[in-house]
């Protein structure tokens, strides 16, 4: 009897691996490459830090300076008040393992294989730390805002009703200049975002009404894990560039570039996600034989080669002493949900200015 005859192909598994948007952690990974909120230094001792406490020194504001009418030889103090405000670090660890002898009578090549694996891990790490970022931003975004023109802002969320959905975009900037924030805006956005972005576009240069102002001036970055509350459309964090980084931490052996018993550590950039993360590389002797039934069946001692990757991760948001009381410059956006694309058009016939018409012939 003849045997399934069996063509390699890729490609024709790719839709099983496929990699997500990770916007929350882009834009996190993106600030601290090209506007970063801390120094070289404490990016540096951070990955040192491993059973140490990191802290950051920061001066508290002080509003209670008084604005005199006279002039006086006593000049009062107005001392500043610092605190140290400490860093909390979160532990992510995945892994494989390979046994390099099961490919020997195996159609799935071990390079196919253990790139897939990879691929593997690298979804499962992007989609934690896209999820951290997203509750980084969601523990800090304002709960003040000076002015929010038209819209309501209840529960520290700025909620837009559906027929202002195309106007919030365009508002955003002066809601963050009313809390004297002027930088470079960032919107970190869902599935409904982006549907009202494309939706925007259709109405750019030449058309009757230009949208374009509305997403000008502002990068955007997707995510699949910011869920909308029932009956929400689109969320969306608008956040001002330079207020937000990354750190990471390394165990002692990675820190050190360490080796020894077989084993060896080092750091590693994880592919697809682009995380620095710590690699932990050994082989063992075992048994092997009931990885795949009969196609490992004999593997009874045979090597096995394991891959740890780990990291640990701080989001860090800009130091705000009092957010009940100081605005941050981060804004969350709830646009609420609707039965329809079109924008009504209402007719209006009033004595003062009516609308005269005649049967139809």
């Amino acid at each position: 009897m003849l045997q399934n005859i069996r063509v390699k192909n890729p490609d024709f598994d790719k839709n099983e691996h496929r990699l997500s948007v990770y916007g929350a952690l882009d834009f996190f990974i993106e600030q601290s490459e090209r506007d970063p909120l801390l120094t070289s230094e404490m990016k540096r001792q951070a990955m040192d830090s491993m059973g140490k406490t990191l802290q950051i020194p920061v001066i508290n504001y002080d509003g209670n300076v008084t604005v005199s009418n006279v002039r006086s030889c006593t000049v009062s103090d107005n001392e500043n008040t610092s605190a140290l405000v400490g860093v909390t670090f979160a532990t992510y660890a995945i892994g494989f393992t390979v046994v390099p002898a099961m490919y020997s009578n195996n159609e799935i090549d071990m390079q196919n294989d253990v790139e897939k694996k990879l691929k593997k891990c690298a979804r499962a790490l992007g989609a934690a730390l896209d999820t951290a970022a997203i509750a980084a931003l969601e523990a800090a975004k304002t709960q003040v805002i000076a002015d929010p023109l038209i819209y309501s802002f209840s529960s520290n969320v700025l909620g837009c009703p559906w027929e202002s959905r195309e106007d919030v975009l365009g508002d955003i900037e002066p809601m963050m200049n009313s809390n004297d924030f002027y930088g470079f805006t960032h919107i970190i956005g869902n599935t409904g975002v982006r549907s009202l972005l494309r939706k925007l576009a259709e109405h750019a240069q030449y058309n009757e009404v230009d949208r374009r102002l509305e997403w000008e001036g502002k990068y955007f970055h997707f995510t699949n894990r910011l869920a909308n509350d029932t009956g929400k459309y689109g969320t969306f964090y608008a956040v001002e560039s330079g207020n937000v980084d990354m750190l990471y931490r390394y165990d002692r052996e990675v820190a050190r570039g360490g080796s020894g018993a077989g084993h060896t550590w080092e750091k590693y950039n994880m592919p697809y996600i682009g995380i620095p993360v710590g690699l932990h590389y050994y082989e063992a002797v075992g048994d092997q034989s009931s990885i795949a039934g009969d196609a490992t069946a004999d593997l009874t001692c045979a090597v096995k080669q394991y891959f740890g990757f780990s990291v640990d991760v701080a989001f860090v948001v800009a130091y705000n002493s009092a957010i009940a009381e100081k605005a941050n410059p981060i804004i969350k956006v709830e646009i609420d949900g609707g039965s329809t694309y079109a924008r009504p058009v209402k007719v209006v016939s009033s004595n003062d200015d009516p609308i005269f018409t005649q049967a139809a012939a």
